[in-house]
């Protein structure tokens, strides 16, 4: 409103000075002394109008950049995105290609782990595949492209699966210790799967099993392939009951994590 005002003077500051250009000197010289300052403010007021356009404008073309700047942190993002998955991908069936090499009796089926399930009484997964798309049955062991055991198949939909992890009660595996190839018994524990863990029992007094220790499947009886990882001997202790030592095993699958994982379907049991 101000500047309105100022400009309305201004016009008729000047309207009056034209017309008074016929009259007398002294009416002119009064008018034009009288719209200097006017003059000087309407060229104040133009300055500032010009100042704000070029911010407005320069605002405009930051905002621009900006936008565009965003757009290709995003395009970036998506393509190394996309990069690391492949690369993922690339890793996994090359360490599958190695384990399969070593174990060319195994019959796979890969599957996703669209979901994990965990509570008091229990760890589970459930699989994208069941019976109606693959030849996942009851009892396969589920492991990792490196031939980490993740747990086993406990029923079977026409669409899905589901699963028990190692650290699951209901587990329970026969495995040899270390490169002494001790024996023993990997299962799920109800106190130690609170903490991600299993337990390792049936070790003598006389046992080689050392903390730090591979734990893998013994192949014995045909419920697991030979050779499937579980995990390491976390810590050994004196059987509570004074006979014996148990120990603690921590899983070397990433349980609650893991994805991407492999269904062993088949393969040539140790008797």
């Amino acid at each position: 409103m101000a500047i309105l005002l100022v400009a309305v003077v201004i016009a008729s500051v000047a309207a009056v000075s034209a017309g008074a250009g016929s009259g007398s000197g002294f009416l002119t010289e009064w008018v034009s002394a009288a719209a200097k300052p006017l003059r000087s403010a309407a060229a104040a007021v133009a300055r500032t109008f010009e100042t704000i356009y070029g911010y407005m404008y320069e605002y405009e073309k930051i905002a621009a950049e900006n936008n565009a700047l965003k757009k290709q942190i995003a395009d970036f993002r998506q393509n190394y995105r996309e990069y690391t998955e492949t690369a993922e991908e690339n890793a996994r069936l090359h360490d599958l290609l190695d384990f399969s090499a070593r174990h060319s009796d195994y019959k796979y089926e890969p599957a996703t782990i669209i979901a994990w399930g965990s509570s008091n009484w229990s760890s589970s997964f459930t699989l994208g595949k069941g019976g109606g798309n693959s030849e996942i049955a009851v009892g396969d062991a589920v492991i990792t492209e490196t031939g980490v055991l993740v747990g086993r198949v406990t029923e079977v939909r026409a669409a899905e699966s589901t699963a028990v992890s190692v650290i699951d009660t209901t587990f329970s595996a026969s495995v040899l210790i270390g490169e002494e190839g001790a024996d023993g018994q990997a299962s799920g524990d109800f106190t130690l799967m609170r903490s991600g863990r299993l337990k390792l029992g049936l070790l003598d007094d006389g046992s080689a099993a050392l903390t730090g220790d591979t734990v893998v499947t013994n192949g014995l009886g045909g419920v697991f392939p030979e050779g499937l990882v579980i995990g390491t001997i976390e810590s050994l202790a004196k059987s509570p009951a004074g006979i014996g030592m148990y120990g603690v095993i921590k899983p070397q699958a990433e349980l609650g994590r893991a994805t991407y994982v492999f269904v062993v379907t088949e393969f040539d049991a140790n008797t």
